[in-house]
């Protein structure tokens, strides 16, 4: 299974858009398309133009798309912007509808959509002990570190994710010295184009990417014992 694949499999265990609240929506869709608007390079935009596109998108989405999760319009915006669903003018409602419309019927989600069915039905026949779940979750870090050995870049392995998984299970020691190292290492991040974004949000990137430091950092001690 692919990074992406993995990513989208998580992203349809999240919870739908019918089960979120309009205000919540909106601020996610205003965060998320101005993230948008980095992706493809854009430098500047107009805020009071984000909140009407957001508006309508929201309304856009809770009435066509309530039976997808936040996180698969997010990973959706991700792929367009990139080009998966072909060429597009301009980052406005029809790219978006556009993009949507092709996430919805393509086999990247058909697929995960099938082969979580599947683990359903499996798992709804006997119930998964903590044992198996824990054998799981630590296949899992091994793929990780092997894929990042192998070169894979780190910020599409989850870091966050990861570094929380190993710490949990007493495999990473940090400090709290050490955390609060890594978080002011970070701590004046801000968007290219210092495009404005909430303070809250800012915070999560932050931590996030001070957890991805730390977790580079334990790799790299890994490996370096490989070598010895």
């Amino acid at each position: 299974m692919t990074s992406l694949e993995l990513r989208l499999r998580e992203s349809l265990s999240s919870e739908r858009i019918e089960d979120i609240s309009i205000e919540q929506l909106t601020q996610s869709v205003s965060q998320l398309i101005a993230q948008t608007y980095i992706m493809v390079g854009y430098q500047t935009y107009n805020e009071r133009d984000i909140g009407i596109l957001a508006a309508k998108l929201s309304s856009d989405l809770r009435e066509s798309y309530a039976y997808l999760t936040f996180p698969e319009v997010s990973l959706c915006f991700e792929l367009g912007a990139k080009g998966t669903f072909g060429d597009y003018t301009g980052v406005n409602l029809r790219t978006f509808s556009r993009w949507l419309k092709a996430y919805k019927t393509s086999d990247l989600r058909y697929h995960a959509v099938v082969e979580r069915e599947r683990d359903r039905r499996q798992n709804a026949l006997p119930p998964v002990s903590e044992a198996y779940k824990e054998e799981r979750e630590l296949a899992f870090l091994r793929k990780v570190f092997q894929q990042y050995k192998a070169g894979y870049p780190l910020e599409r392995l989850y870091p966050a994710r990861v570094y929380q998984s190993l710490q949990e299970r007493g495999l990473i020691h940090d400090t709290p010295e050490e955390k609060r190292h890594a978080m002011s290492l970070f701590a004046h991040w801000r968007p290219p184009g210092h495009l404005p974004i909430s303070e809250d949000y800012r915070l999560t990137m932050v931590r996030q990417q001070a957890m991805a430091w730390l977790l580079r950092r334990y790799f790299d001690g890994l490996i370096a014992k490989e070598k010895a």
